[in-house]
C-alpha cells in the first residue's frame, strides 16, 4: 500500500511524532484516573458514609478525590493539546516536504507525461490529494494511536477488575472485527472513484477558465454548462455509491460496539445485586467499558479517512513513481563550451505510433540559419523540439557540436537553446522579471537594449509601470504581438548559442517583422538559428531552407535556388505574392 511509502518523508519529522505519541500515552493515562477514583467515591465515601455515620470524614475525603479527578481532567486536556501542536506541526512539515519533493519531480517529467496528464489533474493532486494524504499522519497519531491506547489499557483494567465481566464485554470484538474489515475492503476503490472524479472535474473547471475567452466568443456558454454540469453529476454520483457502503456497514458496527454496553449493564447489574461485585467496581467497569467500546465506534469513521487518505496517497505516488523518459545518462558528457553546431542523420521520430519525422538529414554550421516550412502537420515544430531533447528520436541521431545529444548534461544542453514557442507565455510577473526569466542578474540596460532590437521596449515603456509592470496571467493584457516580442527578447537575453524560433513573428506586421529580423542577423555573438515560419519573408534571408512535406525533406536550398525548382517552395511564394505581381511594380520578395 503506498500508505507505507511515506515513511521516507515521515522519517525526517520522525522526533515530532515520537513526542506526540508521548503525549498521547500520557493524555490517556490521565484518563483512567478519573473513573477509579469516581469508583472510590462510590464504594469508599457514599456507601461507607451510609453505613458509619461519619459524614464529615468522608466529605474531606470526597473534596480530595474530586480534587484528583480535576487534576487527572487538567493533565488529560494539557496532554492532549500538546499531542495535537506536535502532531499538527510534525504532519504540516511532512506535507511540505512531500509538495517539494512531487513538485521538484513534476519539473523533470518529460512533455509525454504532460501530453497524457491534464493540467487541472495535476493540480488536484498537488493540493487536494496532498492534504488528504496529510490526514493519515494526522488521524494515524490523533485517533488510531489514541484508541489503541484505550483499547489495551481499557482491556486490562477490565480484566484486573472483574475477568468474567471482561470477556461478556469483548463477545462482539470478532464480529466488529471481521465488519471493519470488510468495510475497509468495500470502500477504498469507491475512494478512488471519488478522487479520480474530482481531479475530472478541476480539469474541466481549469480548462473552461483557460479558454474563456474562446468560449465567450464562440458563445459556448450552454455547452460548457452541460459539460460541468455532467462532471458534477459524476462527482455526485460517485460520492454516493461511497456514501452506501459506508451508510451499509456503519449501524452494524454501531450495534456491536453497543451490544457489549448493554451486556455489561445487565449482567454487571445482576452482579451487583448479587453481591459479585461493589457498586463501585461496577461503576469503574462501566467507565473503562466506555473507553474500550468509544475507539471501537469510531472505527468506522477512521477506517472511512484512512481509505479517502489512502486513495489519495496511491494517486500521488502514480506521479512519484513515474519515470522521465528524458533525463541525463549516467556519465553525461559537458562540452567545455558549445559552439552551436547542429546535425540531423537519418532522423526519424513516431508520435501514438504515427510516423512524425523520417529520415531527416541536414548540418547546420555555428552562426548559420536554417529555416523550416512546410504546410500545418508536416513536422516543422516536432523537429526543432528535438534538439533540446523534449524528445528523442526513435531513430538516427541529433548532434550537437559533433557529440549525440543524448550523450550530453540536459541542463547543459537546454541551457545551450533558446527557444521562442509557437504559444508565447509570459508569467504573471513583471516585464523585467518576464524578459530576464532565462538568465537571472542580466544588466538593466542591457536588457533595454535588447527591448529596442526586438520592438519591445516601446510598447513596455508606454505601460503603467514600465518594466516594473506585472502583466496578467499567461500575459493576459497584452497584443499577440506584443508577447511574441517580448518572447524573442526573452530568448535573446539568454544569450544560447542555439536559438528556435518556432512562428515567433506571426502576430506581427511586417515592417516589425523586418526590423526584429535585421536584428536576429546583427547580433553581438554567433547564434545557430532555426526559424519556422509561414512567411517568405521570415524566411528568405536563411542560408538554408527545408521545405518538410509529411515529416520528410522534400526540398532544400537557399531562397533564390528554390524559386528555381518551382516546387512547393514556390508555390508558396507564388500564393504570398500572388496580389503584389497582379498590381506590378510591387516588391516581388525577390
Amino acid at each position: 500500500m503506498h500508505i507505507s511509502k511515506l515513511a521516507r518523508f515521515v522519517k525526517p519529522h520522525l522526533a515530532g511524532f515520537i513526542v506526540a505519541l508521548v503525549f498521547t500515552l500520557t493524555g490517556v493515562a490521565a484518563a483512567l484516573v478519573p473513573p477509579q477514583l469516581a469508583g472510590n467515591i462510590v464504594d469508599q465515601v457514599f456507601v461507607q458514609a451510609v453505613r458509619d455515620g461519619d459524614f464529615a470524614g468522608r466529605t474531606r475525603q470526597l473534596v480530595i478525590l474530586i480534587a484528583g479527578i480535576v487534576a487527572a481532567t487538567v493533565g488529560r486536556s494539557l496532554s492532549m493539546f500538546l499531542r495535537n501542536t506536535f502532531v499538527e506541526s510534525a504532519s504540516q512539515k511532512v506535507i511540505r516536504d512531500l509538495k517539494q519533493t512531487l513538485y521538484d519531480h513534476i519539473q523533470g517529467l518529460s512533455f509525454h507525461f504532460f501530453h497524457k496528464n491534464r493540467t487541472g489533474e495535476l493540480m488536484a493532486r498537488m493540493t487536494n490529494d496532498v492534504e488528504t494524504t496529510r490526514g493519515i499522519l494526522v488521524m494515524g497519531v490523533m485517533h488510531g494511536a489514541t484508541g489503541i491506547f484505550y483499547v489495551v489499557s481499557s482491556a486490562v483494567l477490565l480484566f484486573t477488575l472483574k475477568w468474567q465481566l471482561a470477556l461478556v464485554s469483548i463477545v462482539t470484538a470478532p464480529f466488529l472485527f471481521l465488519a471493519t474489515l470488510r468495510l475497509r475492503k468495500s470502500i477504498f476503490p469507491k475512494f478512488q472513484d471519488v478522487r479520480t472524479q474530482y481531479s475530472n472535474l478541476n480539469a474541466s473547471v481549469q480548462e473552461n477558465i483557460s479558454g474563456i475567452r474562446m468560449v465567450k466568443s464562440l458563445m459556448r456558454y450552454e455547452h460548457e454548462l452541460e459539460k460541468f454540469g455532467k462532471e458534477n453529476e459524476a462527482l455526485t454520483h460517485t460520492r454516493d455509491e461511497a456514501l452506501k457502503v459506508w451508510a451499509k456497514y456503519m449501524p452494524l458496527i454501531e450495534f456491536l460496539s453497543s451490544a457489549a454496553s448493554v451486556l455489561v449493564l445487565l449482567i454487571g447489574g445482576l452482579m451487583v445485586i448479587q453481591g459479585s461485585i461493589t457498586l463501585g467496581v461496577w461503576v469503574k467497569f462501566n467507565s473503562y467499558l466506555w473507553m474500550l467500546v468509544t475507539p471501537m465506534r469510531m472505527l468506522g469513521e477512521v477506517v472511512n479517512q484512512f481509505a479517502l487518505a489512502g486513495s489519495s496517497a496511491e494517486r500521488l505516488f502514480e506521479v512519484l513513481e513515474t519515470e522521465p523518459l528524458i533525463k541525463s545518462p549516467a556519465q553525461p558528457i559537458h562540452l567545455p563550451r558549445v559552439q552551436g553546431k547542429v546535425v540531423f542523420e537519418n532522423v526519424s521520430w513516431s508520435a501514438d505510433g504515427s510516423e512524425i519525422l523520417s529520415d531527416i538529414s541536414f548540418e547546420a554550421p555555428p552562426g548559420s540559419t536554417i529555416a523550416i516550412m512546410g504546410a500545418t502537420g508536416s513536422g516543422k515544430s516536432s523537429l526543432v523540439h528535438l534538439i533540446p531533447r523534449f524528445y528523442d528520436p526513435d531513430r538516427g541521431r541529433v548532434l550537437i557540436d559533433d557529440v549525440d545529444a543524448r550523450e550530453l548534461d540536459l541542463q547543459q544542453l537546454r541551457e545551450n537553446v533558446g527557444l521562442v514557442a509557437q504559444e508565447t507565455f509570459l508569467f504573471s510577473e513583471t516585464m523585467y522579471n518576464n524578459l530576464t526569466y532565462g538568465r537571472r542578474g542580466v544588466p538593466q540596460e542591457y536588457v533595454k537594449r535588447v527591448a529596442v532590437q526586438t520592438q519591445s521596449h516601446f510598447f513596455i515603456r508606454s505601460m503603467a509601470d514600465g518594466y516594473e509592470t506585472v502583466v496578467g496571467e499567461r500575459g493576459v493584457g497584452l497584443s499577440g504581438g506584443q508577447k511574441q516580442r517580448a518572447s524573442i527578447a526573452r530568448a535573446l537575453l539568454k544569450q544560447a548559442p542555439v536559438l528556435i524560433l518556432d512562428d515567433s513573428t506571426s502576430s506581427v506586421d511586417m515592417e516589425t517583422e523586418a526590423l526584429i529580423q535585421k536584428a536576429l542577423r546583427n547580433l553581438e555573438h554567433d547564434v545557430t538559428t532555426f526559424i519556422i515560419a509561414h512567411r517568405i519573408s521570415s524566411v528568405k534571408h536563411a542560408d538554408e531552407i527545408l521545405v518538410l512535406d509529411h515529416g520528410r525533406i522534400a526540398e532544400r536550398g537557399t531562397h533564390e535556388s528554390l524559386l528555381k525548382v518551382n516546387g512547393i517552395y514556390a508555390e508558396f511564394f507564388n500564393v504570398q505574392y500572388a496580389d503584389a505581381r497582379a498590381v506590378g511594380g510591387a516588391n516581388d520578395g525577390t
